[in-house]
C-alpha cells in the first residue's frame, strides 16, 4: 500500500536537490592563479566548501574581498558541483541613480556612468598606458591645474593660439612649436631692427 510517507520519503532525495541548487555563502579566501578563480566559502550551519570555480561575465574581472556575500548554484543539483555565479560586497557598492553604471573598487576610486552620456572617472591618480596614440575627440577639452608635458607639444595652429600655457605649465626634454614656428628657436626684432636672442 502507497501511503503519504512512503512517498515522502521517496521524494526526498530529490527534494533535497532541488532546495541546494542555489544557496547563500560567505567569501572566506580564493585563489586567483588559476585560469578561472577559484573561492573558498562559508556556507549555512558553518559548512565550508573549496575550490569553488567563480564564473564572471566576459571582459570584466573582479577580486573579490574576504566577507563577500556569494551565490551557489549545484550543478546538476549536487553539492560536489557547487559554482558561484554571483559575488558582492554590500559594504562597497556604490549609490547611484536610476540607470547608473559601476566599475567601483574597495577603497573608493570608481567608474560611472549616468545619464545625459557623462562619464565620471573619481581617483587618486589615473594613467594610461598606450602604445601607439591618444586621442581626444572634442570641441572643448579644459584642464583645471598646472599642465606638465615631459614631450614637445606641437600645434596646427599659430603661435599666439597657445598663449593660454602660463608659468603654470612645464615642457621639459623638447620645443614647443606652432604652426612649425619653435618657440625655443624663434627671435624678434627689437626697437631698433636688430635680431633678439632666442628664449631663455
Amino acid at each position: 500500500m502507497v501511503t503519504e510517507r512512503y512517498i515522502d520519503r521517496l521524494l526526498a532525495p530529490i527534494r533535497r536537490r532541488i532546495t541546494g541548487m542555489l544557496t547563500r555563502a560567505i567569501v572566506t579566501d580564493l585563489v586567483e592563479d588559476l585560469q578561472r578563480q577559484n573561492l573558498q566559502v562559508k556556507m549555512h550551519a558553518d559548512e565550508s566548501a573549496d575550490n569553488i570555480e567563480r564564473f564572471q561575465n566576459y571582459g570584466i574581472s573582479s577580486v573579490p574581498p574576504a566577507g563577500s556575500e556569494a551565490i551557489l548554484a549545484a550543478l546538476g543539483g549536487s553539492l560536489s558541483g557547487l559554482v558561484a555565479i554571483a559575488v558582492e560586497d554590500k559594504k562597497y557598492r556604490p549609490k547611484g541613480e536610476s540607470g547608473d553604471v559601476f566599475l567601483y573598487h574597495l577603497e573608493g576610486h570608481k567608474i560611472r556612468l549616468t545619464k545625459d552620456g557623462k562619464i565620471l572617472v573619481t581617483a587618486t591618480d589615473v594613467i594610461f598606458e598606450v602604445a601607439n596614440s591618444f586621442t581626444i575627440i572634442s570641441p572643448e577639452t579644459l584642464i583645471q591645474g598646472p599642465l606638465h608635458v615631459t614631450g614637445g607639444i606641437s600645434t596646427d595652429l599659430g603661435i599666439y593660439a597657445v598663449s593660454g600655457i602660463t608659468s603654470d605649465s612645464v615642457v621639459t626634454g623638447s620645443d614647443l612649436s606652432a604652426n612649425n614656428i619653435s618657440y625655443l628657436g624663434h627671435t624678434h626684432n627689437d626697437a631698433e631692427g636688430r635680431p633678439t636672442t632666442t628664449p631663455q
